[in-house]
């Protein structure tokens, strides 16, 4: 995979070496930009405050016997606090959801011996945590309830970052579409998803630094030089081969289903040597 990510970065055209690979090569490949990709995430996460630091003595709530008591002159239910980003709050027994006021567009609120999840002010979900509030207690509580969140938080920016990739190699493949009558259209997804390695690059430095926008649109064409040069390399390979210039509409004769099936092969096979040369490499 590093000769790939090599070759993508560097000399584009090369990777009409790799078009052979599995399809689940191609699958751990995606999931390694994908990581790449999600180390913004994770950084971002990991930096944000330990839910252990919200305490009893912060909140001035407690669980007793897994049910959530809050006393004292400083408590007030509108108070916010933070779980990895996700607003919540907490209530009394004597209090309802209209002493906090107007919440955020999504909030978490601990009452009784339950967590209730909103969304515009509106329930969304209840579910009850006496077993795990009489278990570990206030912080534990908070700790327990904060490991599930990083996780879920985490997983689905995972899957989000490489639904992001896939539809950016699905819309990549577009400019490719003249030549699905000679190669198939899997192979060419295959190379364009080892191309667009810089625009994954380009995102991992982008979450980390979260640099200007501008110089974002300006990084990412210069990101998007392997799918061209890939472009322009498989488009002049094939012209070559049906030794006519002049579009693939109208080669200079129609080949066969036979022939179409033969070129694909020879198209874009290298030599024996080449081929050698690249088992070496692995």
């Amino acid at each position: 995979m590093y000769n790939v990510l090599k070759d993508s970065l560097i000399a584009p055209k090369n990777l009409l070496k790799y078009r052979n690979k599995s399809g689940w090569y191609v699958f751990f490949y995606l999931v390694l930009l994908t990581a790449f990709v999600s180390i913004g995430a994770f950084v971002y996460y990991l930096k944000l405050p330990n839910p252990a630091l919200i305490t009893s003595e912060e909140t001035f709530c407690t669980y007793e016997l897994g049910v959530l008591t809050c006393e004292g002159n400083d408590y007030n239910p509108s108070t916010e606090y933070s779980i990895y980003g996700y607003p919540v709050y907490f209530l009394n027994s004597n209090s309802n959801i209209t002493d906090i006021g107007i919440m955020p567009s999504q909030s978490m609120v601990f009452s009784e011996s339950s967590l209730s999840f909103y969304m515009e002010n509106r329930l969304v979900q209840s579910i009850s945590i006496l077993d795990i509030s009489n278990e570990y207690g206030f912080t534990g509580t908070m700790i327990f309830i904060g490991k599930i969140i990083l996780t879920m938080s985490l997983i689905l920016s995972f899957f989000g970052n490489m639904a992001m990739l896939m539809f950016v190699a699905l819309i990549s493949t577009l400019p490719f579409m003249r030549l699905k009558k000679i190669i198939s259209y899997k192979k060419i997804l295959k190379l364009v998803i080892f191309a667009i390695s810089p625009f994954a690059v380009l995102m991992t430095f982008y979450n980390l630094i979260n640099f200007d926008d501008l110089w974002f649109f300006i990084l990412m064409l210069i990101a998007y030089r392997s799918v061209f040069m890939l472009q322009r390399e498989l488009y002049y390979q094939t012209y070559q081969h049906l030794g006519s210039f002049e579009g693939l509409s109208k080669p200079s004769r129609q080949p066969e289903d036979d022939d179409v099936s033969e070129y694909t092969d020879y198209e874009v096979t290298e030599t024996e040597e080449e081929t050698e040369e690249e088992e070496k490499e692995e």
